[in-house]
């Protein structure tokens, strides 16, 4: 302790000179993340975690991912920790349905960096990766305008329901997520050269992506669970783009409209809806699920409530212009409160403290700073949001009046039958003197 203590002064005061504007609690901080991101560390916080889930060993490849994730790639994690204040609740909810461990939840992280476009060379898409013939298995639409993997709540549930495939075939999740990667033909493979069910074990036998893969998600794991403790925020994004909910439509709707009726700038909604390929959710039967802003959620149910179902789109006029004729939204975090959440007796967890505040754990602890893991203690504060404005619906009607009866007279085309209805009907800007007005009444009767 006395080592660790001297070591941290010493890097402080060393840093300090070449950090300039760095204050010196940056400067501390970055001098204790040098000392504690050593391999000792790293076993001793893993060994932190629960082990029933899996076995969260540490090899090369695991704290070399680790480093990866902490020092070599902080913009990229820090947006990651971001997207998870939007996905993760989606995810915990789907599995407490289904009955599977919370910790799969960092699987996307693995698969996709929490982006829900993603899409990878040989042709995996969505947050959870799925090739197209899995997906169609699994009961999910992969065509030329809607493609399910995509989006977030659907290509979860598939991506879920093949992970349970894989755990109730090997029942190990280690082998399950291998399974996962690489498919379960290569994990038999490797089953019978090694000998061996352990999948540190067999692992050598397994192709080289895979043999990554589980260190990869044990890194992830390890990320999302002590960030707060090496100096690394989540980035700084829209709360529109955190605090977001789920409305299902039972009718065609272009996201145009949607743009429209919200406010929202239309790449906004496109980022959202990334499943919908055309730009339209196509109304097919049972419905689809439409990702929005949490604030504007009302002004879309109203627009829904107020105009049938069966009504073309393109006869509902509203009072507003085309959005991209506007910028849209771009200051909308004035529409959200911070609220504060202390820790009260009885709470030792974050989890606990977000039950009793009615919101998402992931939410709580990345809009805190915090870890789900942290210690907490009576007295200290935690930060949620919430919308404080919602976005209205513009129940307005277009009110077009007719136009004037001179203008609607001038509208009608007026055929000169001589040189002298020429003379009258042509307005004078175009002749000044008989003989230029005549030539003008020549061109006209070519």
């Amino acid at each position: 302790m006395l080592l660790r203590t001297y070591l941290s002064v010493c890097l402080t005061f060393c840093l300090l000179p070449c950090l300039g504007a760095m204050s010196e609690a940056a400067a501390e901080r970055q001098a204790r993340q040098i000392i504690e991101l050593s391999r000792d560390e790293v076993e001793r916080r893993l060994g932190a975690i629960d082990q029933s889930f899996l076995e969260y060993r540490v090899d090369d490849a695991v704290y070399r991912r680790i480093v990866n994730y902490l020092q070599d790639w902080p913009i990229a994690s820090g947006r990651m920790l971001a997207r998870s204040a939007r996905f993760y609740p989606i995810f915990e909810e789907q599995l407490v349905a289904a009955d599977l461990p919370l910790e799969l939840k960092h699987l996307s992280i693995v698969e996709s960096a929490l982006r829900s476009w993603a899409i990878s060379r040989v042709g995996a898409a969505g947050l959870w990766q799925l090739m197209p013939g899995t997906a169609r298995e699994l009961g999910l639409i992969v065509n030329d305008e809607l493609d399910e993997r995509l989006d977030p709540t659907l290509g979860c549930a598939a991506g879920l329901d093949y992970l349970r495939i894989q755990f109730d075939r090997y029942g190990d999740w280690a082998l399950a997520l291998a399974a996962y990667n690489s498919g379960p033909g290569n994990v038999n493979r490797a089953i019978r050269r090694s000998g061996s069910r352990n999948y540190w074990t067999l692992r050598r036998f397994l192709p080289r992506e895979t043999r990554s893969y589980v260190p990869s998600f044990i890194a992830a794991v390890f990320l999302m669970s002590y960030h707060q403790d090496y100096g690394l925020p989540a980035t700084q994004i829209p709360l529109d783009d955190q605090l977001t909910e789920r409305i299902l439509i039972r009718r065609e709707l272009s996201l145009y409209r949607v743009a429209q009726v919200t406010g929202l700038r239309p790449e906004v909604v496109i980022e959202m809806n990334p499943q919908y390929l055309r730009g339209y959710l196509p109304g097919l039967r049972g419905g689809h699920l439409l990702q929005l802003p949490r604030r504007v959620v009302p002004a879309m149910r109203e627009y829904l409530a107020l105009h049938p179902a069966g009504v073309r789109e393109d006869a509902i006029e509203l009072p507003w212009s085309h959005p991209l004729l506007a910028e849209g939204e771009l200051n909308a975090d004035r529409y959200y409160v911070r609220r504060e959440a202390p820790v009260e007796e009885g709470d030792s967890t974050a989890r606990q403290v977000a039950a009793r505040y009615d919101q998402a754990v992931d939410r709580l602890v990345i809009w805190s700073d915090r870890g789900e893991l942290d210690t907490v203690a009576v007295g200290e504060t935690f930060y949620y949001y919430e919308v404080e404005v919602f976005q209205p619906y513009d129940t307005r009607t277009r009110d077009i009046p007719p136009p004037a009866t001179r203008l609607a007279a001038d509208a009608q085309p007026r055929i000169p039958t001589s040189f002298h209805a020429y003379l009258t009907d042509v307005p004078e800007p175009y002749y000044t003197e008989p003989e230029e007005a005549r030539r003008w009444w020549q061109l006209f009767q070519r």
